[in-house]
């Protein structure tokens, strides 16, 4: 007897999509709607404060860096029957990890409202947030605006899923009440290049210092570094201007290593690790903790501890074949498991089970 045909799986949903940029040049913005077509959906960008077109079923937003509350009211003004579903992947640390769950909720809680004063549509509230402390307050802790937004949001019924780059992030959201999908950034196609050329640079810093713990880390490895006989190549927007698009992949190129530190002793960093690796530079960071376990540290990148980082890696650049067998892993990673478009794909796989059919 001929075997019955196994059962065909069926196909992945496709979708209106339409993804929030947050300023004209939004390359983040841009990746997301790239890979979205790349997968089938149609997919359109909008502008922050633009209106929501008719018949759009999902609105993806990343971040946040604007004002994440601006898209999320636009849902709630919206009738019930013609609301999209609204999906954030957000990329923002949580404040101090130290801080109890009840502190933490409430230090948000009253962020987030202070943050909501100028919107009121009550005199009183809008006068208050005119108010030197209240314009002061809303120039600070931004991490507990976002929890404390994130969580307005979803009471509300406006955010739909919540996706963090984090699964400790991801872990404590759900525990207080978000239900949070994990899911890291992946590697976007336009990127990276294998260009060919001469790894001439030995160890490159980019990004903001954007606080003094990076800041005095940074100067410190950078001392230890000289004084081993090794130059870093430093485009923290003080000394060289930040680096971006092409020039940024000419530069991982040249670069032998990149050097990773983090604001915080816990934040998730890992939306550098995808923009280096599949350009052949190799990462070294200081310890991190679990966010992102797809990465492997010892196989996909190097950690060591603080005093260790300088001499970790003066090691890999007196080591090319060392380096290179690293270098081999974390593209291979990249270029499978981790492409952006799969990371999408499995952002909207957990999208679709909030569609209507």
């Amino acid at each position: 007897m001929t075997p019955a045909p196994a059962q065909a799986q069926a196909a992945p949903r496709r979708f209106r999509v339409a993804v929030v940029q947050w300023r004209p040049d939004d390359g983040l913005a841009r990746a997301i709607h790239d890979a979205l077509l790349a997968l089938g959906h149609s997919a359109t960008l909008m502008d922050w404060n633009g209106a929501i077109s008719p018949g759009t079923q999902v609105v993806f937003s990343q971040g946040p860096y604007g004002r994440f509350l601006a898209v999320p009211r636009q849902i709630g003004r919206m009738p019930r029957g013609t609301r999209p579903v609204f999906v954030h992947w957000n990329d923002e640390g949580l404040p101090d990890l130290r801080l109890p769950w009840p502190i933490m909720r409430g230090l948000a809680g009253a962020r987030s409202w202070f943050g909501r004063l100028p919107e009121s549509e009550a005199g009183a509230a809008r006068a208050l947030a005119a108010t030197p402390p209240a314009r002061w307050i809303n120039g600070r802790m931004h991490r507990f605006s976002y929890l404390g937004d994130y969580h307005y949001a979803y009471r509300h019924g406006w955010l739909t899923v919540l996706v963090d780059f984090s699964e400790i992030y991801a872990r404590l959201h759900t525990q207080h009440g978000l239900p949070t999908v994990a899911v890291p950034w992946g590697a976007a196609p336009g990127w990276s290049a294998d260009l060919g050329l001469e790894r001439d640079i030995d160890v490159l810093w980019m990004g903001a210092r954007a606080s003094k713990r990076r800041s005095d880390l940074l100067d410190r490895v950078r001392a230890e570094l000289r004084g081993l006989g090794i130059e870093m190549y430093v485009a923290d927007n003080e000394e060289r201007p930040f680096i971006f698009g092409e020039e940024r992949t000419r530069l991982l190129n040249r670069a032998k290593i990149t050097l990773n530190l983090t604001r915080t002793w816990y934040d998730d960093n890992f939306l550098r690790f995808p923009i280096v690796m599949p350009n052949g530079s190799m990462v070294v960071s200081e310890p991190l903790l679990p966010h992102a376990p797809e990465y492997i540290a010892g196989r996909h990148y190097i950690s060591a501890p603080i005093p260790e980082l300088a001499r970790t890696i003066a090691h890999y650049v007196q080591h090319p074949a060392e380096r290179a067998r690293i270098v081999g892993q974390a593209q291979a990673l990249m270029s499978t498991t981790l492409t952006l478009e799969r990371c999408v794909g499995r952002v909207m796989a957990a999208v679709a089970e909030h569609v209507p059919a």
